[in-house]
């Protein structure tokens, strides 16, 4: 790839609607590497603070109950509605893949943050990846993602995260382009 495509791949990366993403996902192969991308994130310690769930098609009822579940303990009152917004989601996108984040807060030289933003990388290349592999994907993330319902259901250690999870495939539809930053309002100059 030449700078001037890789510059123009990183300029058109957006996110889909998962509510617009059909068939066909990634294969087999195709998610693996994908995923074999994401894994090159920068890793401050090599401490590889990250890992992925493929949520498979078997998995999708009882994973449509575990987003019921959470989505009623992170808002006991909301209704039946909401909830069933939440159990929706386990269907959206041909692919599921969950990111799951491992920060070690007491760590004694790799700050929390660097694992963060070491997680954080993990999901753009994997985003990247989706995009330059033909595909596209939403992230879902929210306080229902750390409720006990997805801890228990994932088996998640003490200090796991369930960070978010992305649906990929192929977009029907776009939504509208978001408006970007504009660099005057977010870079400035230091000189000491």
């Amino acid at each position: 790839m030449t700078d001037i495509a890789l510059h123009d791949s990183l300029l058109a990366r957006r996110s889909a609607s998962a509510k617009f993403l059909t068939a066909p996902g990634p294969d087999s192969s195709a998610l693996e590497r994908i995923l074999f991308i994401a894994s090159r994130a920068p890793d401050h310690g090599r401490l590889v603070p990250f890992r992925f769930i493929i949520i498979d098609d078997a998995g999708r009822g009882a994973f449509e109950e575990v987003l019921a579940r959470a989505a009623r303990q992170a808002e006991p009152n909301l209704a039946e509605a909401e909830v069933d917004r939440a159990r929706e989601k386990a269907h959206q996108g041909p692919c599921l893949v969950a990111l799951i984040g491992r920060v070690d807060a007491q760590h004694p030289k790799i700050t929390a943050s660097d694992q963060w933003l070491s997680i954080g990388c993990a999901l753009e290349n994997l985003l990247l990846a989706v995009q330059g592999a033909g595909f596209a994907a939403a992230v879902r993330s929210g306080r229902y993602l750390e409720m006990p319902a997805m801890r228990e259901a994932f088996g998640l250690s003490a200090d796991e995260h369930f960070t978010c999870f992305m649906a990929i495939g192929t977009p029907s539809e776009w939504p509208p382009a978001k408006p970007k930053p504009d660099l005057a309002k977010i870079v400035s100059h230091w000189a000491g």
